[in-house]
């Protein structure tokens, strides 16, 4: 059995690029993504839930 993870998400302006091009390339995977809770110009939050192997392939730049 696989295992699905929430995962809060939060990116600055040095890192938002890298995160909305791994969203863009893994969202078809995602079972929920919730829409930016951040301000959008500096700051990018969101909570995603996916398989934990998905998850996983968060670029480290995001990862602190």
């Amino acid at each position: 059995m696989k295992t699905r993870k929430e995962f809060i998400v939060v990116a600055e302006n040095n890192n938002q690029d890298i995160l909305y091009d791994w969203i863009d390339k893994n969202k078809h995977l995602f079972s929920f993504i919730s829409k930016d809770e951040g301000c959008g110009c500096c700051v990018s939050i969101f909570t995603i839930e996916a398989e934990e192997e998905v998850l996983e392939t968060l670029p480290k730049e995001i990862l602190v």
